[in-house]
């Protein structure tokens, strides 16, 4: 593939993100309404999944390559990204985000622990099909308490909504597979470019994988911000960065495996826990996230990045 139809796939990809994901938005919106959820939660289970599947894809690759390691460098960065660059960029562009207090009381522990239970899992330097199952139910048994905590605090669908909600149901649902085609090819494009303009493979991993997976969120970031819609934005967030605990389990599933130097992952996981730490202070003391908060997550971002890069080149 020449350089130029790999500029137009990446740019078409773009395209079909931004349009894709404003199709979600909408009607994440009126499915809320119509099932009586907020639109948080619906954003934080739902969108969660959807916006992962950059993840999924890379990890379920990266496994019948039997490169396992790949996908877990992937989702560690990516979750980072989450909690600090795309975070900090919604807080420094809308003002301030507010966060359901409900949820932030009652479950911010709770996700900052299935966050962090792949990296206490990788204290023996290896993750098994045991460990695996240990964070299906871990994530799983999450899920179910955010659905049940929020559920009781709605009403039934009405049947005056059920058509307006099948249908937006349809449309969500095209939104979600835009967006899963979409990125898939906007990650590789941008990749092939990476690989064409000689940047290092370094650089590739660090810059294309960990941002190039987040591109729906991203995209939806840039969207629902323009629709003041900034809840959908976090719910999507915190749902995605717990996802990728469900990634890291399917990978081990597929293909358990042992990491032999246990200390290319220091930078990483030291930055991964700092990251939930900072992100989780600056939620639970107010319960919102402020511009000059954003600034603090997106600094914290740029010392990743320049950590990083200095530990792979010493």
């Amino acid at each position: 593939m020449s350089v130029v139809t790999t500029f137009a796939v990446l740019f078409v990809s773009l395209i079909v993100l931004a349009k894709s994901a404003d199709l979600v938005v909408k009607n994440l919106i009126r499915t809320a309404n119509a099932i009586r959820l907020s639109t948080f939660v619906v954003s934080f289970l739902v969108l969660g999944l959807a916006t992962s599947t950059p993840e999924f894809f890379v990890g379920i690759n990266s496994a019948l390559d039997k490169t396992p390691q790949l996908s877990l460098g992937n989702t560690i960065g990516a979750t980072i990204v989450l909690l600090t660059l795309i975070t900090g960029l919604m807080a420094i562009t809308s003002g301030k985000v507010v966060v359901d207090s409900v949820f932030a009381k009652k479950d911010l522990i709770i996700m900052n622990f299935i966050i962090l239970l792949p990296v206490a899992l990788l204290f023996d330097s290896k993750l098994s099909r045991l460990d695996a199952v240990i964070m299906f139910i871990a994530y799983g048994f999450y899920m179910l308490r955010v659905y049940n905590e929020r559920h009781r605090l709605s009403h039934p669908i009405s049947l005056n909504h059920k058509p307006g909600f099948l249908r937006s149901l349809l449309f969500l649902i095209l939104g979600f597979v835009g967006l899963a085609i979409a990125s898939n090819y906007a990650v590789h494009s941008a990749r092939s470019l990476a690989e064409f303009l000689k940047i290092p493979v370094l650089m590739v991993g660090v810059l294309v994988f960990s941002i190039g997976t987040n591109f729906p969120e991203l995209i939806l970031t840039i969207t629902a911000i323009r629709k003041k819609q900034k809840m959908i934005v976090l719910g999507n967030v915190m749902g995605s960065a717990t996802t990728n605990t469900l990634v890291i389990a399917l990978v081990a599933l597929i293909q358990p495996f042992e990491i032999l130097d246990i200390r290319l992952f220091t930078v990483s996981v030291f930055f991964l826990a700092t990251s939930v730490v900072t992100f989780s202070y600056f939620v639970k003391s107010k319960n919102q996230i402020t511009r000059p908060e954003g600034f603090a997550l997106l600094s914290l971002y740029s010392f990743f990045l320049i950590a990083e890069i200095i530990s792979k080149l010493i």
